[in-house]
């Protein structure tokens, strides 16, 4: 007769972490969701910002403010184009890494980088030259400031954030396996690019609308 043997359970002491790979992808990586909580809690700011621009609209019978031109709309369009294009090198090196091809890593992203300060430069340009109001002129001045601080700020995070990942790249320390910081600097260029269309949305055709 023969004797069936027990199969004793392994515990977590029985298993080599050092044999576990170091890497993980998309929503396995803790880092994936800082970045999706990161990005939560800066578009909750931007919806606060949006939502307190249309409650001081509400309790103004003219707004902006009587003797208050509103930004004219030529250069704010541009930079918005300009904003939007940023995304495209992002995209095709998080496109051509993920198959395995790095070198876009290391070149491909200072096209972004320079979109974006086209966009900086356009925004510093138009505030300092065509609007005919201040942060501490009135409640509509200091909200557009405001957003457009906010937003601003953002941009210079994301381009120092990508300036980091092209230095590790060029220095060979990202692979096609251990990849996700360079996913997730895409994911946040992208939050970047798109925060802006509400803001936009709000400074420049919100008060408009409301005049009209």
């Amino acid at each position: 007769m023969s004797v069936a043997h027990k199969t004793t359970p392994r515990t977590p002491h029985d298993i080599d972490v050092s044999q576990l790979p170091d890497y993980s992808f998309e929503s396995r990586s803790p880092l994936w969701w800082g970045i999706v909580g990161l990005m939560t809690v800066e578009g909750t700011v931007v919806a606060t910002l949006i939502a307190s621009f249309f409650y001081l609209q509400g309790n103004h019978a003219v707004w902006p403010p009587s003797g208050t031109t509103p930004p004219d709309l030529m250069l704010p369009i541009l930079s918005t184009i300009v904003l939007m294009l940023s995304m495209v090198p992002v995209y095709l090196t998080d496109r051509a890494f993920k198959r395995g091809n790095a070198k876009p890593l290391a070149t491909l992203p200072l096209i972004s980088i320079a979109l974006a300060l086209v966009f900086l430069g356009i925004k510093a340009y138009e505030y300092a030259l065509h609007v005919d109001f201040r942060w501490d002129s009135h409640a509509y001045g200091s909200m557009v400031w405001l957003m457009i601080g906010f937003h601003s700020t953002h941009v210079i995070a994301v381009i120092l954030k990508t300036l980091v990942v092209i230095i590790l790249a060029r220095q060979g320390y990202f692979t096609p396996d251990k990849r996700i910081a360079v996913t997730v600097n895409g994911l946040y260029w992208y939050f970047v690019a798109a925060a802006w269309i509400p803001l936009f949305m709000t400074i420049y055709l919100g008060s408009r609308i409301w005049n009209e």
